[in-house]
């Protein structure tokens, strides 16, 4: 779904929380992709991990993980990534519907440190032969557990923060734009609310939100009037049949057709086509 962001305000909530708990934050769409984060790069280990396809493609599927069971829960997650580094994932939400993410992590809460650094020292050489990622590893941040847990009641907060003076928010007119656009060029196929909530990722409850800001209808009648705006359009500009016309708007029964075109516009098919010549 389209996001509106404050950029300005975001960055600087983000900043403000990093200084505060020493602890990278990122923001990431409904789709999982990053959209914003404090500081932009990552930690000098997970930079340089990052760059071997195989590791890659774990940190994503560790990412993937945590929304999922956040879209579950509705709640914070938090988990160890498949290197054994801390991170803690929180939905944002928009009238009940998830609409993005937000994430802390790239630090570990274990007290052994020498054994923690040789441990992932030698995970980590399974995929690079990098020289530098022995200093790599000893750079990642400790956090001692009760940190972790007051980083996360802060992160909550700051979602709380987001959402109440809009830095997130979703944009709706080009969410409909994009809906409306869709029903124009799909009017031969099914448009149901499902495959709807289905093609632009969207609960039952925000497409009926959606439609009630923009249209004074209901979302099968606004279809149904799109497809016989278009079969009216076809009957004056084209030498189309009435059945294949009926058929390329997505009525199944021809019948039906006729006799939702007379009630739409208080003339029937024939008629249009005699207005024509």
């Amino acid at each position: 779904m389209p996001l509106k962001l404050d950029t300005y305000e975001l960055a600087d909530l983000m900043k403000n929380f990093y200084t505060l708990t020493g602890i990278r934050i990122v923001i990431f769409d409904e789709d999982y992709k990053e959209i914003l984060s404090y500081p932009e790069e990552n930690s000098s280990y997970c930079a340089c991990m990052r760059r071997n396809e195989e590791f890659d493609r774990k940190c994503c599927e560790s990412d993937k993980i945590s929304f999922e069971t956040c879209k579950k829960t509705g709640s914070l997650t938090m988990y160890k990534c498949h290197a054994g580094l801390i991170e803690a994932t929180y939905p944002i939400t928009d009238k009940g519907s998830i609409i993005g993410y937000i994430m802390f992590g790239q630090v570990s809460n274990e007290k052994d440190r020498e054994e923690f650094f040789r441990s992932l020292t030698e995970l980590s050489q399974s995929y690079t032969s990098d020289g530098d990622i022995a200093e790599a590893v000893k750079k990642i941040k400790y956090k001692s557990r009760k940190q972790l847990l007051a980083a996360a009641k802060i992160l909550e907060a700051c979602t709380g923060y987001i959402l109440f003076k809009e830095l997130i928010k979703p944009s709706r007119a080009e969410l409909f734009n994009s809906l409306d656009n869709y029903i124009d060029t799909h009017l031969d196929e099914d448009i149901s609310v499902p495959v709807l909530c289905d093609e632009f990722h969207i609960s039952r409850t925000r497409l009926y939100a959606l439609c009630k800001q923009y249209i004074p209808c209901g979302i099968a009648a606004y279809v149904k009037t799109k497809r016989l705006k278009k079969a009216k359009d076809l009957l004056r500009t084209t030498d189309m049949s009435v059945t294949d016309i009926a058929h390329s708007v997505g009525f199944a029964d021809y019948n039906y057709f006729l006799k939702a075109f007379k009630k739409q516009f208080g003339v029937s098919t024939k008629g249009v086509r005699r207005e024509v010549g």
